[in-house]
């Protein structure tokens, strides 16, 4: 594991930037001068960034968020009113080590807008809650269904009317991880 992604699985626990002491152990160094000289470099690298006497999270890996754009009716609102740094892997993960791209093949999730060559984010280790889009293995086959519970037994559902409802053995039923978010290309 890099000081970066040391620093970053730092960060997702406990949303701040640790303390220099806590740098030394994180980073398996014995003196403040070697944290010294390893957070200049994360500074050069955009990783953390100066603000006065405080470091803060900087960009690893970003787009710049120009503002909201109207998705019905024409608006005068401008665009580019709100600009803001936003990082896609603070959004879309919240544990990175735990977090997942799986490509979609197939049609069955089509009616929750999930498609055929798209790129779903998933987290192992979460525990599933009826409605959520889960990664299920039965027996030796993985499928991405919603998941949910009835008359006491666990049910894989598809978003697709030509599919139907997975009604797997409980002792044979894995969640393999929880979908979070949905990645498409238009090109």
């Amino acid at each position: 594991m890099t000081e970066t992604d040391k620093l970053i699985a730092f960060y997702d626990e406990h949303e701040r930037v640790p303390t220099f002491e806590e740098m030394k152990k994180l980073f398996g160094v014995k003196s403040k001068n070697t944290v010294a000289y390893k957070v200049k470099r994360l500074i050069d690298e955009g990783v953390l960034i100066k603000e006065g006497r405080r470091l803060v999270m900087g960009m690893v890996g970003g787009f710049m968020k120009l503002g909201n754009i109207q998705a019905g009716f024409p608006t005068t609102e401008d665009a580019t009113a709100e600009i803001e740094k936003v990082s896609l892997d603070r959004m879309l993960m919240r544990r990175k080590g735990r977090t997942f791209l799986l490509e979609v093949q197939g049609e069955s999730m089509k009616d929750a807008g999930i498609y055929d060559g798209d790129l779903v984010v998933v987290e192992r280790g979460r525990e599933p809650l009826k409605g959520d889009i889960v990664v299920a293995q039965v027996e030796d086959e993985f499928t991405l269904k919603y998941f949910n519970i009835e008359r006491g037994k666990p049910v894989l559902i598809p978003a697709n009317k030509k599919f139907k409802k997975i009604y797997p053995d409980p002792d044979k039923l894995r969640i393999e991880a929880v979908a979070s978010a949905v990645v498409r290309r238009f090109f």
